[in-house]
Protein backbone atom coordinates (compact mmCIF):
# COMPACT_ATOMS: atom_id res chain seq x y z
CA UNK A 1 0.00 0.00 0.00
CA UNK A 2 2.71 2.47 1.01
CA UNK A 3 4.74 1.93 -2.16
CA UNK A 4 1.18 2.14 -4.23
CA UNK A 5 0.39 5.94 -2.62
CA UNK A 6 4.30 6.60 -3.73
CA UNK A 7 3.62 5.65 -7.32
CA UNK A 8 0.15 7.94 -6.76
CA UNK A 9 2.38 10.87 -5.89
CA UNK A 10 4.79 10.33 -8.51
CA UNK A 11 2.33 10.14 -11.61
CA UNK A 12 0.43 13.08 -10.28
CA UNK A 13 3.33 14.99 -10.46
CA UNK A 14 4.92 13.96 -13.94
CA UNK A 15 1.16 14.41 -14.93
CA UNK A 16 1.51 18.30 -13.67
CA UNK A 17 4.87 18.79 -15.11
CA UNK A 18 3.32 17.77 -18.36
CA UNK A 19 0.46 19.85 -18.84
CA UNK A 20 2.54 22.63 -17.93
CA UNK A 21 4.90 21.76 -20.53
CA UNK A 22 2.43 21.38 -23.62
CA UNK A 23 0.18 24.75 -22.23
CA UNK A 24 3.77 26.20 -23.08
CA UNK A 25 4.10 24.74 -26.20
CA UNK A 26 3.66 27.33 -29.76
CA UNK A 27 0.22 27.04 -31.34
CA UNK A 28 -0.07 23.98 -33.97
CA UNK A 29 -0.86 25.00 -37.59
CA UNK A 30 -4.45 23.39 -36.94
CA UNK A 31 -4.48 25.59 -34.07
CA UNK A 32 -3.88 28.61 -35.71
CA UNK A 33 -6.46 28.26 -38.26
CA UNK A 34 -9.26 27.87 -35.96
CA UNK A 35 -11.65 30.54 -36.51
CA UNK A 36 -11.30 33.80 -35.27
CA UNK A 37 -13.34 36.94 -34.24
CA UNK A 38 -11.53 39.56 -36.09
CA UNK A 39 -12.96 43.29 -36.85
CA UNK A 40 -13.82 44.01 -40.88
CA UNK A 41 -11.58 46.75 -42.49
CA UNK A 42 -12.97 49.88 -42.48
CA UNK A 43 -12.95 51.48 -46.60
CA UNK A 44 -13.86 54.75 -48.06
CA UNK A 45 -15.57 55.94 -51.57
CA UNK A 46 -15.04 59.55 -52.74
CA UNK A 47 -17.78 61.04 -54.77
CA UNK A 48 -17.37 63.89 -57.44
CA UNK A 49 -20.54 65.94 -57.69
CA UNK A 50 -20.53 68.37 -61.15
CA UNK A 51 -17.28 69.43 -62.10
CA UNK A 52 -18.62 71.31 -65.11
CA UNK A 53 -17.30 74.94 -64.28
CA UNK A 54 -13.80 73.41 -62.61
CA UNK A 55 -13.33 72.06 -66.26
CA UNK A 56 -14.71 75.30 -67.69
CA UNK A 57 -13.10 78.32 -65.73
CA UNK A 58 -11.21 76.45 -62.42
CA UNK A 59 -9.16 73.65 -63.56
CA UNK A 60 -7.34 74.18 -60.59
CA UNK A 61 -10.15 72.97 -58.11
CA UNK A 62 -10.34 69.78 -60.93
CA UNK A 63 -6.86 68.60 -60.69
CA UNK A 64 -7.07 69.62 -56.33
CA UNK A 65 -9.52 67.22 -56.49
CA UNK A 66 -7.64 64.24 -58.59
CA UNK A 67 -4.02 64.73 -56.96
CA UNK A 68 -5.53 64.44 -53.27
CA UNK A 69 -7.75 61.01 -53.93
CA UNK A 70 -4.54 59.77 -55.81
CA UNK A 71 -2.48 60.64 -52.63
CA UNK A 72 -4.98 59.51 -50.06
CA UNK A 73 -6.14 56.17 -51.56
CA UNK A 74 -4.06 54.03 -49.23
CA UNK A 75 -4.44 55.94 -45.96
CA UNK A 76 -8.06 56.65 -46.96
CA UNK A 77 -8.43 53.17 -47.75
CA UNK A 78 -10.14 54.52 -50.82
CA UNK A 79 -11.86 51.76 -53.11
CA UNK A 80 -13.18 53.52 -55.69
CA UNK A 81 -14.05 57.36 -57.29
CA UNK A 82 -17.34 58.08 -58.38
CA UNK A 83 -17.99 61.10 -60.49
CA UNK A 84 -22.15 62.35 -60.42
CA UNK A 85 -22.44 63.33 -64.13
CA UNK A 86 -21.25 67.18 -65.67
CA UNK A 87 -18.15 66.20 -65.96
CA UNK A 88 -17.51 69.48 -68.44
CA UNK A 89 -19.98 72.34 -69.29
CA UNK A 90 -19.63 72.57 -72.53
CA UNK A 91 -19.26 68.74 -74.55
CA UNK A 92 -18.26 70.77 -78.01
CA UNK A 93 -14.89 72.48 -76.31
CA UNK A 94 -11.80 70.08 -76.01
CA UNK A 95 -9.71 72.35 -73.76
CA UNK A 96 -12.47 71.62 -71.18
CA UNK A 97 -12.42 67.53 -72.13
CA UNK A 98 -8.22 68.14 -71.41
CA UNK A 99 -9.39 69.22 -67.98
CA UNK A 100 -11.04 66.67 -67.27
CA UNK A 101 -9.02 63.91 -68.60
CA UNK A 102 -6.10 65.33 -66.84
CA UNK A 103 -7.84 65.56 -63.75
CA UNK A 104 -9.14 62.61 -63.41
CA UNK A 105 -5.85 60.88 -65.25
CA UNK A 106 -3.87 61.18 -61.92
CA UNK A 107 -6.51 58.21 -60.61
CA UNK A 108 -4.79 55.89 -63.55
CA UNK A 109 -2.93 53.02 -62.03
CA UNK A 110 -3.81 54.13 -58.30
CA UNK A 111 -7.57 54.17 -57.64
CA UNK A 112 -10.37 53.18 -60.17
CA UNK A 113 -13.25 55.07 -60.74
CA UNK A 114 -16.42 55.19 -62.67
CA UNK A 115 -18.27 58.20 -64.49
CA UNK A 116 -21.79 58.95 -64.31
CA UNK A 117 -22.87 60.85 -67.96
CA UNK A 118 -24.34 64.06 -67.28
CA UNK A 119 -26.45 66.17 -69.66
CA UNK A 120 -23.95 68.80 -69.87
CA UNK A 121 -21.76 65.95 -71.33
CA UNK A 122 -24.08 65.21 -74.14
CA UNK A 123 -23.62 66.35 -77.62
CA UNK A 124 -27.66 67.72 -77.76
CA UNK A 125 -26.71 70.59 -75.11
CA UNK A 126 -24.29 72.83 -77.20
CA UNK A 127 -26.94 72.16 -79.84
CA UNK A 128 -29.71 73.69 -78.05
CA UNK A 129 -31.12 70.22 -78.06
CA UNK A 130 -32.87 68.30 -75.28
CA UNK A 131 -30.46 65.75 -74.43
CA UNK A 132 -33.10 63.73 -72.47
CA UNK A 133 -34.40 62.75 -76.13
CA UNK A 134 -30.71 63.53 -78.41
CA UNK A 135 -28.67 60.92 -76.79
CA UNK A 136 -25.42 61.03 -78.33
CA UNK A 137 -22.45 61.11 -76.15
CA UNK A 138 -19.29 61.26 -78.79
CA UNK A 139 -17.34 63.44 -76.92
CA UNK A 140 -17.57 61.77 -73.75
CA UNK A 141 -16.91 58.48 -75.11
CA UNK A 142 -13.71 60.22 -77.45
CA UNK A 143 -12.62 60.99 -74.19
CA UNK A 144 -13.17 58.36 -71.68
CA UNK A 145 -13.92 55.72 -74.14
CA UNK A 146 -14.82 52.18 -72.71
CA UNK A 147 -11.38 50.89 -73.91
CA UNK A 148 -9.69 53.11 -71.02
CA UNK A 149 -11.87 51.01 -68.47
CA UNK A 150 -12.61 47.60 -69.95
CA UNK A 151 -9.00 46.27 -69.30
CA UNK A 152 -9.56 46.97 -64.79
CA UNK A 153 -10.21 43.91 -62.96
CA UNK A 154 -13.24 45.23 -61.21
CA UNK A 155 -14.81 46.36 -64.72
CA UNK A 156 -18.18 44.24 -65.90
CA UNK A 157 -19.45 45.84 -68.42
CA UNK A 158 -21.61 48.49 -70.27
CA UNK A 159 -24.02 49.75 -73.11
CA UNK A 160 -24.58 50.20 -75.42
CA UNK A 161 -22.65 47.82 -76.71
CA UNK A 162 -18.19 49.18 -77.66
CA UNK A 163 -20.24 52.56 -75.11
CA UNK A 164 -19.05 53.71 -72.12
CA UNK A 165 -22.39 55.72 -71.49
CA UNK A 166 -23.53 53.17 -68.70
CA UNK A 167 -21.56 50.98 -67.15
CA UNK A 168 -20.95 48.96 -64.20
CA UNK A 169 -17.63 48.00 -62.33
CA UNK A 170 -17.05 45.67 -59.39
CA UNK A 171 -14.63 45.44 -55.87
CA UNK A 172 -15.21 43.73 -52.78
CA UNK A 173 -14.48 45.72 -49.15
CA UNK A 174 -15.37 45.13 -45.86
CA UNK A 175 -16.40 41.59 -45.99
CA UNK A 176 -19.20 42.57 -48.58
CA UNK A 177 -18.94 42.44 -52.32
CA UNK A 178 -20.49 45.71 -54.37
CA UNK A 179 -21.34 46.54 -57.56
CA UNK A 180 -21.25 50.58 -58.83
CA UNK A 181 -24.07 51.01 -62.02
CA UNK A 182 -23.52 54.23 -63.73
CA UNK A 183 -26.67 55.27 -65.65
CA UNK A 184 -26.94 58.03 -68.26
CA UNK A 185 -28.60 61.29 -67.53
CA UNK A 186 -32.82 60.07 -67.83
CA UNK A 187 -31.66 56.75 -68.41
CA UNK A 188 -34.37 55.45 -71.27
CA UNK A 189 -36.12 51.85 -71.20
CA UNK A 190 -33.38 50.02 -73.04
CA UNK A 191 -31.10 51.71 -70.58
CA UNK A 192 -33.27 50.72 -67.19
CA UNK A 193 -34.01 47.39 -68.54
CA UNK A 194 -30.06 46.64 -68.44
CA UNK A 195 -29.81 48.41 -65.57
CA UNK A 196 -32.19 45.97 -64.29
CA UNK A 197 -30.56 42.87 -65.84
CA UNK A 198 -26.93 43.86 -64.50
CA UNK A 199 -28.43 43.81 -60.32
CA UNK A 200 -30.83 40.64 -61.19
CA UNK A 201 -27.58 38.93 -61.89
CA UNK A 202 -25.81 39.94 -59.59
CA UNK A 203 -27.84 38.97 -56.31
CA UNK A 204 -24.59 38.58 -54.56
CA UNK A 205 -23.54 41.95 -54.60
CA UNK A 206 -24.83 45.32 -52.67
CA UNK A 207 -25.34 47.93 -55.64
CA UNK A 208 -24.32 51.70 -55.27
CA UNK A 209 -26.44 53.40 -58.80
CA UNK A 210 -24.78 56.57 -59.66
CA UNK A 211 -27.04 59.12 -62.38
CA UNK A 212 -26.60 62.24 -62.70
CA UNK A 213 -30.01 63.57 -61.69
CA UNK A 214 -32.30 61.57 -59.48
CA UNK A 215 -33.34 64.10 -56.36
CA UNK A 216 -33.11 68.13 -55.69
CA UNK A 217 -32.21 67.76 -51.80
CA UNK A 218 -34.93 65.38 -50.57
CA UNK A 219 -37.22 65.73 -53.01
CA UNK A 220 -37.22 63.18 -56.53
CA UNK A 221 -37.48 64.52 -59.68
CA UNK A 222 -39.50 63.07 -62.38
CA UNK A 223 -36.51 61.18 -63.43
CA UNK A 224 -35.83 59.94 -59.95
CA UNK A 225 -39.28 58.78 -59.45
CA UNK A 226 -39.22 56.56 -62.62
CA UNK A 227 -35.91 55.05 -61.83
CA UNK A 228 -37.25 54.20 -58.03
CA UNK A 229 -40.75 52.44 -59.70
CA UNK A 230 -39.10 50.62 -61.96
CA UNK A 231 -35.54 49.64 -61.02
CA UNK A 232 -34.38 51.06 -57.19
CA UNK A 233 -37.13 49.94 -54.95
CA UNK A 234 -37.45 47.14 -56.90
CA UNK A 235 -34.53 44.86 -55.90
CA UNK A 236 -33.15 43.64 -51.96
CA UNK A 237 -29.52 44.42 -53.08
CA UNK A 238 -29.76 47.86 -53.56
CA UNK A 239 -28.14 49.74 -51.20
CA UNK A 240 -27.50 53.71 -52.42
CA UNK A 241 -27.98 55.95 -55.06
CA UNK A 242 -25.59 58.97 -55.58
CA UNK A 243 -26.92 62.17 -57.74
CA UNK A 244 -25.89 65.58 -58.41
CA UNK A 245 -26.93 68.26 -61.25
CA UNK A 246 -29.24 70.52 -58.48
CA UNK A 247 -27.42 72.87 -56.19
CA UNK A 248 -28.13 71.38 -53.08
CA UNK A 249 -27.74 68.29 -50.89
CA UNK A 250 -30.06 66.06 -49.21
CA UNK A 251 -30.63 62.52 -48.14
CA UNK A 252 -33.65 60.37 -48.58
CA UNK A 253 -34.01 56.89 -46.92
CA UNK A 254 -36.36 54.39 -47.89
CA UNK A 255 -37.69 50.81 -47.60
CA UNK A 256 -37.58 48.75 -51.02
CA UNK A 257 -40.22 46.38 -51.49
CA UNK A 258 -38.51 43.24 -50.54
CA UNK A 259 -37.51 45.52 -47.19
CA UNK A 260 -33.71 46.91 -47.83
CA UNK A 261 -33.23 50.27 -46.55
CA UNK A 262 -31.98 52.38 -49.71
CA UNK A 263 -30.07 55.86 -48.83
CA UNK A 264 -30.27 58.37 -51.68
CA UNK A 265 -27.95 60.58 -51.77
CA UNK A 266 -27.81 64.01 -53.42
CA UNK A 267 -25.22 66.88 -53.41
CA UNK A 268 -23.59 69.45 -56.17
CA UNK A 269 -21.90 72.75 -55.27
CA UNK A 270 -20.89 74.28 -59.09
CA UNK A 271 -20.66 77.77 -58.77
CA UNK A 272 -20.11 79.73 -62.60
CA UNK A 273 -18.80 82.72 -60.66
CA UNK A 274 -16.09 81.39 -58.18
CA UNK A 275 -13.42 78.66 -57.86
CA UNK A 276 -14.68 77.45 -54.15
CA UNK A 277 -17.57 75.80 -54.36
CA UNK A 278 -16.43 73.84 -57.64
CA UNK A 279 -13.68 72.03 -55.34
CA UNK A 280 -15.53 70.24 -52.66
CA UNK A 281 -15.79 66.37 -52.50
CA UNK A 282 -17.72 63.49 -50.45
CA UNK A 283 -15.71 61.13 -48.45
CA UNK A 284 -17.64 58.31 -47.40
CA UNK A 285 -16.20 56.33 -45.06
CA UNK A 286 -17.61 52.11 -44.78
CA UNK A 287 -17.80 50.81 -40.92
CA UNK A 288 -18.62 47.36 -41.08
CA UNK A 289 -18.72 46.74 -37.74
CA UNK A 290 -20.90 49.41 -36.84
CA UNK A 291 -22.74 49.09 -40.05
CA UNK A 292 -22.50 52.94 -40.77
CA UNK A 293 -21.25 54.97 -43.48
CA UNK A 294 -19.81 58.88 -41.92
CA UNK A 295 -19.95 61.35 -44.59
CA UNK A 296 -17.97 64.28 -45.29
CA UNK A 297 -17.63 67.25 -47.15
CA UNK A 298 -14.21 68.15 -48.15
CA UNK A 299 -12.19 70.85 -50.56
CA UNK A 300 -8.96 69.48 -51.23
CA UNK A 301 -8.24 73.24 -52.75
CA UNK A 302 -9.31 75.56 -50.09
CA UNK A 303 -8.07 72.48 -47.17
CA UNK A 304 -11.48 73.10 -45.64
CA UNK A 305 -14.35 70.83 -44.30
CA UNK A 306 -18.38 71.92 -44.42
CA UNK A 307 -19.49 70.77 -41.18
CA UNK A 308 -23.25 71.61 -40.89
CA UNK A 309 -25.63 69.07 -41.03
CA UNK A 310 -26.27 68.45 -44.73
CA UNK A 311 -22.85 68.06 -45.77
CA UNK A 312 -21.68 66.17 -42.52
CA UNK A 313 -23.32 63.05 -41.32
CA UNK A 314 -23.40 59.45 -40.36
CA UNK A 315 -25.97 57.19 -42.38
CA UNK A 316 -27.23 54.04 -39.71
CA UNK A 317 -28.30 50.33 -40.04
CA UNK A 318 -25.79 49.93 -43.37
CA UNK A 319 -26.60 46.47 -44.95
CA UNK A 320 -23.06 44.92 -44.83
CA UNK A 321 -23.98 40.86 -46.00
CA UNK A 322 -21.27 38.96 -45.81
CA UNK A 323 -19.19 37.90 -48.98
CA UNK A 324 -19.72 34.25 -50.07
CA UNK A 325 -16.32 32.28 -50.08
Amino acid sequence: MVMTRFRARVLGVVAAALSVSLAALPATAADRSAPQARALENFSIVVLPDTQYSAESFPRAFTSQGKWIKENTVARNIKYAIHEGDIVDDSDQPRQWTNATGALGQLNGTTPYILGVGNHDMDAMPKGQNPAVVRAAVAFNRNFPRSGFSNLPSFGGSYPAGQNDNSFHMFSAGGTNWLILALKYAPTDDEIAWGNKVISDHPDRQVMIVTHAYQNGTTKDSVGQKLWTRMVSRHPNVAMVFSGHYVNQGVIVEKGVNGNTVHQIQADYQNPSTLGPNSYLRILEFNPTAKTVSVQTYSPYLDKNLTDGKNQFTLQNVSFPRARR
